[in-house]
C-alpha cells in the first residue's frame, strides 16, 4: 500500500511539474515586450484658450509669448513645440465637468494655459491686432 501510494505521488507530483514547465514556456516573458505609446489624433474642431467665466480667446493670442508661438492650433502642437525648445511640457485632460478641457504646463518657459473647445465657450474675444 505504502509503495503504491509512492507511486502514485510521485507520478502526480511528475505531472505537476511537467504541467507547470509547460505553462511557463507558453507564456511570453512581458518584461521583453514594450508597449507602443498611444496615437493622439488630432481634432479638426477648433480649439480656444479659456477664460473667465466662461469666455475663450483665439489661439492667436499666444503669439504674444513669443513667435514661435504663432499658428499654435492645438494642446499638443504646443506641447510639441514646448519639448523642441528644450522645455519639460505637460499635457492634462479634464473630462470631468460641464467643460472638458486641456491643460498644458511649462513652468520653464512661464506658460500655463488650458484649451476648450469652441463649444464650450460663452464669448469669444477678438483675436490680436496684426502689425505691419
Amino acid at each position: 500500500m505504502i509503495d503504491s501510494t509512492r507511486g502514485i505521488l510521485t507520478g502526480l507530483l511528475m505531472l505537476f511539474l511537467a504541467e507547470s514547465a509547460f505553462v511557463d514556456a507558453a507564456q511570453f516573458d512581458k518584461s521583453k515586450t514594450t508597449k507602443a505609446p498611444p496615437v493622439v489624433k488630432e481634432d479638426p474642431e477648433p480649439w480656444f484658450l479659456a477664460g473667465r467665466e466662461g469666455g475663450c480667446a483665439p489661439t492667436a493670442i499666444l503669439g504674444r509669448k513669443g513667435p514661435e508661438y504663432n499658428n499654435i492650433q492645438s494642446p499638443q502642437q504646443l506641447v510639441e513645440k514646448l519639448k523642441a525648445a528644450g522645455h519639460k511640457a505637460e499635457m492634462k485632460e479634464f473630462k470631468a465637468g460641464t467643460r472638458p478641457a486641456v491643460e498644458v504646463r511649462a513652468p520653464s518657459a512661464g506658460l500655463a494655459v488650458l484649451f476648450v473647445k469652441k463649444e464650450f465657450c460663452d464669448t469669444i474675444a477678438a483675436g490680436p491686432e496684426k502689425t505691419r
